[in-house]
C-alpha cells in the first residue's frame, strides 16, 4: 500500500511537473492563467505542492543547487574543477565577471520566481476549498514555500518583486522580510492545530511543516534584526526532530551528483572560507564530517564533500539544529546580553555527533576568549561558517557580520537579463 500511495504521489507529480514545465514561458508571465486545475481539487493541490518541493530540491538548475553554488564560490567555501562550467567559473571570479546572463543567476531567479508563482496558486486555491482544516494545511504549505522563495532570494540580490503583476514593484530587503516574516506567521497559525490528515497522507512527508515555519521565524528574524523575536521563535523549534529533503533513484540529491562527478566543484580545503585567525580548530569534528580527503599529510590535499552530500539518496536538513542554537547565540550577543550568548554558544561548541539529530557535533570545550560583544561575534561568526557549511547562507553571513569585502568576491548579484527584459521596474545593478 506504502508503495502504492509513493507511485500515486509520483504520477500525480509528473502530470503537474509537466504542465509546468511546458508552460515555463507563461508561468514567467504574471498575467498568465495557465495553471494546473487545481480549484476544488485537493488532489491536484497536493500534487503541485509536491511539485514546488521537486522543483526547489532537485536538479542542476534547482534552487538548492544554485543558492549553495553561488554563495559557496563567492565566499571560498569552494573550488572549481572544470572552468568549461562558465557560469559557475564567473561567480568564482567574481566582480565584474558575473553580468545578467550568468546561468545560475538565471536559474535561481527564474526557478524561485516559479516557486513563488506555483505556491500563491495553492494559497489562492486553498483558501476556497470547503473542507477548511485541508484548506488551512494547503495554505500553509503554500506561505511556507513563497517565504523560502523570497526569503532566499534577497540573499543574492539587493531587491525583488513581491507582487505577481506586470512590471511589479521592486521592494528593499526589509520590504521582503516582513512580508516572509507575515506569510510565515500566518502559516504557524493555520497549523495550530497540525497538518490534516488528507494533506499528510498525499504530500512527501520528509519535511516537517510546522517545525521549519518556526526555524525560519527564527532565520528570518534574525536577518531583519528582530532579535527578541528570534531568541522567542528559538523557542518552539524543536530540535530532536528531522525535517529535511528526501531524495530516491530518480530524483537524486543534485550537489551529490554533481560532486560525485568531478566535474564541476568540490570542497576549497578545510578553512571553510575562513581567515586564518577563525580557522577551525585542529580537533574540531565538524571539520571530517563534511570534508574529506585520502591523504590529508601531502602538500596539496585532494579535498572532497562528505556529510549532505555523500551520496545521490543522502537528505539535506531544511535546517539544521546547529543554526537555531547559533540564531539564539548572536540575537543575544546583538541585544548586548552577552554571558546568555556564550551559554547558547557553548551549547554548539560542546554538541556531540550522537547529541545532533544529523549527527553533526563539533565535541569542544566552551569558548574561552574575551567577553567582550566583537569577539563573541567573531566566535559566532566562525560556528556559523563551519556548521552551516554548504547551506547558501555564508554570503548573507559575511556581509550581516561586516567581514572585509576581501572575504566575498561580491556583496549582491546583477538582476537576470531575462528580468530585465521584462520588467522595466528594474534597478540598476550593483558595483560589487
Amino acid at each position: 500500500m506504502k508503495k502504492m500511495k509513493k507511485n500515486i504521489k509520483l504520477i500525480c507529480l509528473v502530470v503537474v511537473l509537466v504542465f509546468a514545465t511546458s508552460c515555463d514561458k507563461e508561468y514567467l508571465d504574471p498575467n498568465s492563467t495557465l495553471e494546473p486545475d487545481v480549484i476544488g481539487n485537493v488532489d491536484n493541490l497536493i500534487a503541485l505542492v509536491n511539485g514546488v518541493q521537486q522543483r526547489w530540491s532537485t536538479d542542476r538548475a534547482g534552487v538548492l543547487y544554485t543558492s549553495i553554488h553561488i554563495a559557496g564560490l563567492n565566499t571560498g567555501e569552494l573550488r572549481l574543477l572544470n572552468p568549461g562550467n562558465l557560469g559557475e567559473n564567473e561567480l568564482l571570479l567574481g566582480g565584474d565577471d558575473v553580468n545578467g546572463g550568468n546561468e545560475l543567476l538565471t536559474n535561481i531567479w527564474t526557478n524561485v520566481m516559479l516557486v513563488r508563482k506555483e505556491a500563491t496558486t495553492v494559497i489562492g486555491a486553498a483558501e476556497k476549498l470547503s473542507d477548511q482544516e485541508i484548506g488551512s494545511s494547503l495554505k500553509a504549505y503554500g506561505l511556507f514555500y513563497r517565504a523560502m522563495a523570497h526569503g532566499t532570494l534577497i540573499q543574492y540580490f539587493e531587491s525583488i518583486p513581491l507582487e505577481i503583476i506586470q512590471d511589479a514593484p521592486f521592494k528593499t530587503k526589509a520590504e521582503v522580510l516582513s512580508h516572509t516574516l507575515a506569510d510565515l506567521e500566518m502559516a504557524k497559525q493555520l497549523l495550530s492545530g497540525g497538518v490534516a490528515s488528507t494533506v499528510s497522507a498525499g504530500v512527501f512527508d520528509s519535511v516537517d511543516l510546522p517545525n521549519s515555519v518556526n526555524a525560519l521565524i527564527a532565520r528570518f528574524n534574525l536577518m531583519a534584526g528582530n532579535y527578541p523575536e528570534a531568541v522567542t521563535a528559538v523557542a518552539n523549534v524543536n530540535l530532536g526532530t528531522k525535517s529535511s529533503w528526501k531524495f530516491d533513484a530518480a530524483l537524486t540529491n543534485p550537489l551529490a551528483f554533481w560532486f560525485g562527478s568531478q566535474n564541476v566543484t568540490q570542497a576549497k580545503n578545510i578553512s571553510f572560507g575562513l581567515p586564518l585567525e577563525l580557522l577551525p580548530a585542529s580537533n574540531d569534528q565538524r571539520v571530517p564530517f563534511y570534508i574529506t580527503a585520502e591523504d590529508f599529510t601531502v602538500p596539496s590535499p585532494n579535498y572532497q564533500i562528505d556529510g549532505f552530500w555523500s551520496t545521490n539518496l543522502t537528505e539535506i536538513p531544511v535546517f539544521l539544529p546547529g543554526e537555531i542554537l547559533l540564531i539564539k547565540a548572536e540575537a543575544l550577543a546583538r541585544d548586548n546580553k552577552l554571558p546568555l550568548a556564550i551559554e547558547a554558544l557553548n551549547d554548539v561548541l560542546n554538541k556531540t555527533a550522537s547529541d545532533d539529530t544529523y549527527g553533526l557535533g563539533a565535541s569542544l570545550a566552551d569558548y574561552s576568549g574575551a567577553e567582550t560583544k566583537e569577539a563573541i561575534l567573531d566566535a559566532i561568526y566562525q560556528n556559523r561558517r563551519i556548521e552551516l557549511y554548504l547551506t547558501g547562507m555564508s554570503l548573507e553571513d559575511s556581509r550581516r557580520f561586516d567581514r572585509p569585502n576581501s572575504e566575498r568576491n561580491r556583496n549582491y548579484y546583477p538582476y537576470p537579463n531575462a528580468e530585465r527584459d521584462n520588467n522595466t521596474n528594474t534597478p540598476q545593478n550593483p558595483s560589487f
